[in-house]
């Protein structure tokens, strides 16, 4: 005969890592005389916040030059994944030093 105790599957709550631990890339010493890339998904107040943080950076660092976000447009939507995986050979190709990304949750 059967028994009529509920038989349960045992899982482990802990899913598998996804992205693994990678090693930061070193810092730039300073900002003076860098090329900095200002990315943004477009969704949360980009259009205030990079020109105040332009002004800010050109006032602070001699020679820093900003290549603003309407560069490499919306990083968020439908090509989101091909856009964002062209990224480094894109910040390469146009001698990026460094990035500031406004990307939302």
């Amino acid at each position: 005969m059967a028994s009529m105790d509920p038989i349960y599957d045992i899982v482990w709550p802990r899913s598998p890592k996804g992205v693994q631990r990678r090693r930061r890339a070193a810092r730039l010493e300073s900002l003076a005389g860098a090329r900095v890339a200002f990315l943004w998904d477009y969704v949360f107040r980009g259009d205030e916040l990079f020109p105040v943080l332009e002004r800010e950076l050109t006032a602070r660092f001699d020679g820093i030059e900003i290549v603003g976000y309407e560069v490499w447009g919306n990083l968020h939507g439908a090509d989101e994944k091909e856009r964002v995986g062209r990224l480094p050979g894109d910040l390469r190709d146009q001698g990026v030093d460094a990035v500031v990304s406004g990307m939302g949750c």
